[in-house]
């Protein structure tokens, strides 16, 4: 076995303090350290977010409102109709709903709402469609509701009228069979013998 003995000659290390506390206070100073850097990174990092959302709020909040007014006043040259030469200045926003108008009504859907290959073959517009679709569902349901309750309706009335009906019958087939006047008259006749006897 071979025997190493190592020589260290260390500067700062001075006598008064024993060498463990040296290193332990070293180590303590490391660790320190290390704790106050990743406290800085992490509080570091957090600010940078929140300076960073709130930079982005007050651009994105200016440039919204830059924007606004710049659009606002923001025209545009515009010609009516391709066979006139005369162009008038419109405001941008009244050219995006007038493009938004023409899109609205313009014919692009086939009755059954797909695109067509031929451009004679479009036959709705695209608020044509989601109105005629709109109105299709709302009325069946509502149609066919009307016609449940009419055909209960009626129903009921007729077999209120077969009842009434069958009860005036009854009523007059009752009283022909019993004879009211003969029996009256039977009544009578025996009234008239019960008088006699006695």
């Amino acid at each position: 076995m071979a025997v190493v003995k190592i020589e260290l000659e260390l500067d700062w290390f001075n006598e008064e303090n024993s060498l463990d506390d040296v290193i332990k206070d070293e180590v303590i100073a490391n660790l320190q350290n290390r704790l106050v850097a990743n406290a800085e990174k992490e509080i570091t990092e957090s600010l940078n977010k929140i300076v960073h959302g709130m930079a982005t709020k007050v651009a994105d909040g200016f440039l919204e409102e830059t924007l606004k007014t710049k659009i606002e006043d923001l025209q545009i040259p515009y010609k009516e109709s391709c066979w006139s030469s005369e162009v008038k200045l419109i405001p941008i926003s009244q050219y995006v709903g007038m493009r938004y108008e023409k899109y609205l009504n313009e014919k692009k859907f086939t009755s059954n709402g797909e695109i067509p290959r031929y451009r004679d073959d479009a036959k709705l517009s695209i608020s044509e469609y989601f109105i005629n679709n709109y109105l299709e569902k709302e009325l069946s349901a509502k149609v066919s509701g009307m016609i449940q309750k009419a055909r209960k309706d009626a129903e009921e009335t007729i077999v209120k009228a077969l009842e009434n009906n069958l009860k005036e019958q009854l009523s007059v087939d009752i009283i022909n069979r019993l004879n009211i006047p003969k029996m009256l008259d039977s009544l009578q006749t025996k009234a008239l013998e019960f008088e006699k006897e006695e």
